[in-house]
């Protein structure tokens, strides 16, 4: 079959799959999406640096929430543009208040991930439409849509898509990330911009992966059902041993995999635990400055995993957050006790400062 399948394919994509994508839409939302108007990408990555290359020029602006998934600012830099943070309210989400004071003549895109990424955070449809109403075009990252760790769904902005895009992904909902198979949805007018995009950055998105993605569609209900009470049933897991252990938990998460433990008691920052957690305690964890600038006292944890390492996993953190806790403390004790041991020196025994060589 795959034999088959080994000259270049449609550019955006295999029309079987691009159809899959807007039934789906049809089915769960009540939404009609042409066709015409998907892009099967690589990965949702793919899909972001085509949406990206379509609204950015040098000296442009773009709007991010102030936490926001770190390759956001990395492709904006990229596409040599501005990012422009807005501050994000207590829930974690972006202040939909306070964004359009961020708004200029030189905005040309805001880029919204709900939910979001690192804190799970979902905005409310009509929160979605404020944001869709400001006149600026607006990229909506949903790749953990499909995935509520509640009874709740999750809202979707793909009724204000005639105007923005939205970008997703199978990698989240179906876990499969390594076929590297997301999607672009662009309003009819970008249609003919979206192929040119995609015809220059690469010709085709891999063809083997578009057709296995499209025999996993026809079970989409069942696949989806099955990953969402798998996460729900290690949400559940991580909180519980994440409390018998004495961890604090930074948020709870509306929807996706992932978790943020509080290190700021630690006496280190994230970045230098999560390199010794990764060098010497076999545990996999993002630190908190790869999201936002003014907090690196968290690390992300995923929990998308077999159920048995979570305990593991965390006791193995928990053990070293201790040690490092203990080390902190250690040297506080140990800097007052010299504080208060060493006399200050007198007048006349004061010893003399060497500076840049000169005697002081």
């Amino acid at each position: 079959m795959l034999g088959r399948h080994v000259s270049y394919g449609d550019i955006n994509g295999m029309a079987s799959l691009r159809h899959a994508v807007c039934r789906h839409y049809r089915e769960q939302f009540g939404y009609d999406l042409s066709p015409e108007r998907v892009c099967i990408t690589d990965g949702a990555s793919g899909a972001l640096t085509i949406a990206l290359a379509m609204l950015l020029e040098t000296g442009g602006e773009i709007i991010l929430p102030e936490s926001h998934y770190p390759a956001y600012r990395v492709m904006a830099k990229i596409f040599s543009a501005r990012c422009r943070f807005v501050p994000v309210r207590d829930d974690y989400c972006i202040d939909v208040e306070q964004l359009p004071r961020f708004i200029s003549s030189k905005t040309q895109a805001i880029l919204i991930n709900s939910p979001s990424n690192p804190h799970g955070a979902v905005l409310s449809a009509a929160e979605l439409e404020v944001i869709a109403s400001l006149g600026v075009p607006v990229i909506f990252d949903e790749v953990y849509q499909d995935l509520p760790l509640g009874d709740t769904p999750i809202p979707s902005a793909i009724h204000v898509a005639d105007q923005h895009m939205i970008i997703n992904s199978l990698s989240k909902s179906l876990a499969i990330a390594g076929f590297r198979i997301g999607y672009l949805i662009v309003p009819e007018a970008q249609v003919a911009l979206m192929t040119n995009v995609k015809a220059v950055l690469n010709m085709c998105t891999s063809l083997p992966s578009q057709l296995l993605a499209l025999e996993l569609l026809q079970h989409r209900d069942e696949l989806v059902g099955k990953h969402r009470a798998l996460l729900r049933h290690n949400w559940a897991m991580f909180k519980q041993t994440a409390s018998h252990l004495g961890l604090n938990l930074r948020s709870q998460p509306q929807a996706g995999f992932f978790a943020l433990v509080d290190v700021a008691d630690g006496g280190r920052d994230a970045m230098q635990m999560a390199l010794e957690l990764a060098q010497y305690h076999a545990i996999g964890s993002v630190p908190g400055i790869d999201f936002q600038q003014r907090d690196n006292a968290f690390l992300r944890l995923n929990f998308a995993c077999p159920t048995p390492q979570i305990e593991a996993g965390l006791k193995r953190l928990a053990n070293y957050l201790e040690q490092t806790e203990c080390l902190s403390r250690s040297k506080l004790v140990s800097l007052n006790r010299r504080r208060d041991t060493v006399k200050p020196f007198s007048k006349a025994s004061r010893p003399m400062k060497h500076f840049l060589g000169a005697v002081t």
